[in-house]
């Protein structure tokens, strides 16, 4: 894709250009700062263009009609075919006066507006059938197949827990307004908290929504029942097919159970029905099927991370010489994988953060 040649309002049309200014991930900045730092000369219609996409989004309201925008696409082809014929004699200088500039940026908002709607209604033709489907598959796909937990570490923070046998779908990054995974079998999750950003499982025929908790979904195909059980925090179970009904129709009063910690919510997939109680085995409520219990008594913190690699199954990256001399003293039970980095950071004067997939740890070293 040849980018040196598009318009404002062309970038503002183009999928890529869109997810960079609406929900951005490390890739596609990355792209696009590079893409800016060679091609100077077009950071006008790259403003203007993230302009026209942000007030877009913003204008969820809009009363034009839609005979009415379709006069402004058509003021807006025309504008830009004579920009194309005549790069001398530029319409620039006219946008610069603040009563044509307003109409302009009018005129261009409210054909991308109209564009943007079409695409949203026009689900069933091959353009959003090809759109759903690059959506489709940049998702990524984690499936146990040990014989122990498999952990995952998600981009905002989260981890995910896998049962043996069961498989997760999710993106590297998630969108600016929800948190999607989709998961077949069991899993336990300790989610980061984003009052911002629902974080949504969808299992079978159910959908589980939190804004930040940790809790079980137990999902597998061959039973009749999907259980979803608190840890912490607060969390809302929904039927699948009444979850989808609420995103169109907000005002409609749908099946939903909403738990505290220490309740579950028991979905009977045959009778579409779900039940409200408390749970029984508590073994459930745990990150790991067996905890394991660790002792280090002033023993380096690269033992301490060595056993937690070799626990969880994942990565921690650190700069082993700056930590070379941080001694640690802990014992840990029954604690998830956040509360037991949490400690360990604590007591060396660090941080950790995740990122593609890995623990990254953060410090000053430690001063003998």
């Amino acid at each position: 894709m040849d980018y040196r040649y598009y318009t404002a309002e062309e970038l503002a049309t183009d999928d890529l250009f869109r997810e960079w200014v609406i929900s951005p991930t490390p890739e596609v900045t990355s792209f696009w700062l590079k893409w800016i730092a060679e091609n100077p000369e077009k950071s006008g219609e790259v403003g203007m263009a993230r302009e026209l996409v942000l007030t877009v989004y913003d204008m969820h309201n809009d009363q034009l009609t839609e005979e009415a925008l379709q006069q402004e696409i058509e003021e807006i082809t025309r504008l830009a075919g004579l920009r194309k014929q005549d790069r001398g004699a530029s319409i620039y200088p006219l946008l610069r006066q603040p009563v044509w500039r307003v109409v302009a940026i009018f005129l261009l908002v409210s054909a991308l507006g109209l564009w943007l709607y079409k695409r949203e209604r026009n689900t069933g033709s091959p353009a959003a059938a090809h759109v759903s489907a690059a959506r489709e598959t940049s998702m990524l796909e984690r499936k146990n197949d040990g014989f122990r937990e498999l952990t995952v570490l998600l981009s905002d923070n989260s981890i995910a827990t896998l049962s043996p046998g069961s498989m997760i779908r999710y993106p590297k990054s998630f969108d600016a307004s929800e948190r999607k995974i989709i998961l077949s079998g069991e899993a336990f999750f300790d989610v980061a908290k984003n009052p911002e950003r629902p974080f949504l499982v969808y299992a079978n025929e159910t959908v589980t929504k939190v804004l930040g908790t940790s809790f079980r979904v137990k999902a597998l195909d061959q039973e009749n029942t999907v259980m979803v059980l608190v840890k912490t925090g607060r969390v809302s179970v929904y039927p699948k097919t009444a979850y989808e009904t609420l995103q169109s129709k907000p005002e409609v009063n749908v099946s939903v159970i909403v738990l505290d910690p220490n309740q579950q919510a028991v979905f009977n997939r045959k009778e579409n029905k779900l039940e409200k109680g408390t749970v029984v085995n508590r073994q459930l409520l745990s990150e790991l099927s067996v905890q394991k219990e660790l002792i280090f008594d002033d023993k380096p913190v690269s033992d301490v991370f060595k056993a937690l690699q070799d626990i969880y199954g994942i990565e921690i990256s650190y700069n082993q010489e700056m930590l070379a001399n941080c001694m640690i003293s802990a014992q840990f039970s029954d604690e998830n994988l956040k509360q037991r980095l949490n400690a360990v950071c604590q007591a060396i004067g660090a941080g950790y953060d995740m990122v593609d997939g890995r623990i990254v740890i953060s410090g000053k070293g430690c001063n003998q």
